[in-house]
């Protein structure tokens, strides 16, 4: 059944010129012996893997394939920006945009029995604002007037969205005990689901702030092999974010260096002094206003998610993980090992010439005995807790393209604690966003891991480039 959904998802794509791995074209021609799919096959002049894919696509750029295509900006869909670039130096998937973390309540003053000092703020607002260094996105003040509801806070084109659902949170965690799972959202101390990259320009000014950020979180610090310093900072959730200064861009050729990056087209708002505040609150902006618009935290460099497999799985499940996203999505993609074990790498944004992405999406295999105890709990009703959102391809065709391959893949899920209810192609035009959950392997259909993704266009009005 479901490779016949595949089968469909394949042909349906075939026709919009969708850029497809050969390798994928042939494991299906074995199970459609059918001179269309023979001819499509074809159409590759060579055998190519995910790890090679800005070298050799099975539809050259040349092509009108949806994705990855040449656009003429007079075909650009009303009212979306025509500058977001794409080509072969550019990822399909085009913005890791934010994460949607759970706080358990992120209005509290304070989860630190101890803390007597931090009566007028909150803690968990305070460690991303003033120690982290992200903005305040405007989008927030009613709910920090009202000390009820989501928090965003921003990060270049990032966002983080702090959840304070505390009744969300009690039911998940019903869940894991009840399926006797060892994590919730980032980790307990046991067994970590995800860490958070971070960029800086530096990291002088972070390490000033947590050397006095008292019990807000820990930290250590480490150096990299390039000279480079890393800090690994871990909150009062057991949640691991990753600080390193930005790496210079390896681009050789004049083609690269003329074409901009992603970040450099795309920011998210900040409450600032710079800016007109007259709308905001005095209170609001003296708390959270930053000097300008550029926060310290430049962006999410990547969010690696840890894969629990036994050793007889060891190597294969990031390998499928990472097709998936090459199936569904032709994402650039490729799988390595470094040292420690596999991982699969998912671009996103520009690619230089020494094949590092922009940004980056990490599933990272971890060995043991039993790895359904260290999954991040989810079922239909709740999701997983926290989720990713993900811009693609640079226009609305792109979107509808992966939309549609989705739909054909049986893919889509709605996640009743959102008001977005998208089942099919047309509403997720209309709402320019669709969620899935499990990503799965491409010939069985089997989950290999589950997260919730919010796929948007570039048209969506919140994506931070228009």
């Amino acid at each position: 059944m479901y490779q016949s959904l595949l089968l469909a998802s394949i042909a349906s794509s075939a026709v919009l010129n969708y850029c497809w791995t050969a390798e994928a074209f042939s494991h299906y021609m074995q199970l459609q012996n059918n001179h269309q799919w023979n001819n499509i096959v074809q159409q590759s002049s060579c055998s190519v893997h995910h790890n090679d894919r800005r070298s050799c696509r099975l539809m050259q750029k040349s092509s009108s394939s949806a994705l990855h295509a040449e656009k003429n900006n007079n075909n650009a869909s009303p009212g979306v920006s025509s500058s977001i670039p794409s080509g072969e130096n550019y990822s399909t998937l085009t913005l890791l945009e934010h994460m949607h973390l759970l706080n358990t309540n992120v209005h509290k003053q304070s989860t630190i029995s101890n803390d007597t000092t931090n009566n007028n703020k909150s803690e968990m607002i305070d460690f991303f604002t003033n120690i982290l260094g992200f903005g305040m996105d405007p989008k927030s003040v009613d709910n920090l007037l009202s000390n009820k509801g989501v928090v965003f806070v921003n990060a270049g084109p990032s966002q983080m969205h702090l959840n304070d659902d505390e009744e969300y949170c009690q039911k998940l965690d019903e869940l894991r005990q009840q399926h006797k799972l060892k994590t919730l959202s980032g980790g307990n101390g046991d067994k970590q689901v995800f860490e958070v990259g971070l960029r800086y320009d530096n990291l002088e000014e972070l390490k000033t702030k947590l050397a006095n950020c008292g019990d807000y979180c820990s930290y250590d610090i480490a150096s990299l092999g390039d000279g480079r310093e890393i800090i690994r900072i871990t909150d009062v959730y057991d949640r691991v974010f990753v600080a390193r200064e930005a790496m210079e861009s390896k681009d050789d050729g004049d083609n690269q260096q003329d074409e901009p990056s992603i970040s450099s087209i795309c920011q998210q708002k900040v409450i600032c002094n710079s800016e007109e505040q007259d709308d905001i609150p005095a209170k609001i902006v003296e708390q959270y206003a930053l000097p300008t618009s550029q926060t310290a935290c430049r962006g999410m460099d990547f969010i690696e998610f840890f894969v629990y497999v036994t050793k007889e799985d060891s190597g294969k499940t990031v390998e499928k993980i990472a097709r998936f996203y090459d199936f569904f999505f032709d994402a650039t993609t490729s799988v390595v090992n470094d040292g420690k074990s596999d991982i699969a790498i998912i671009a996103f944004g520009k690619i230089d010439d020494s094949g590092r992405a922009e940004q980056s999406m990490l599933f990272r295999e971890v060995v043991v005995d039993d790895p359904q105890c260290h999954q991040a709990v989810h079922n239909d009703d709740l999701g997983t807790g926290h989720h990713i959102a993900i811009y693609v391809g640079n226009c609305d065709e792109d979107f509808e393209v992966a939309a549609s391959n989705c739909v054909d893949g049986g893919l889509l899920w709605v996640n009743p604690q959102f008001e977005d209810k998208v089942l099919d192609v047309d509403s997720a035009m209309e709402c320019k966003q669709f969620r899935f959950k499990n990503i799965v392997d491409i010939e069985t259909g089997e989950t290999l891991y589950a997260l919730e993704h919010e796929i948007r266009s570039i048209s969506h009005p919140l994506f931070p480039g228009n």
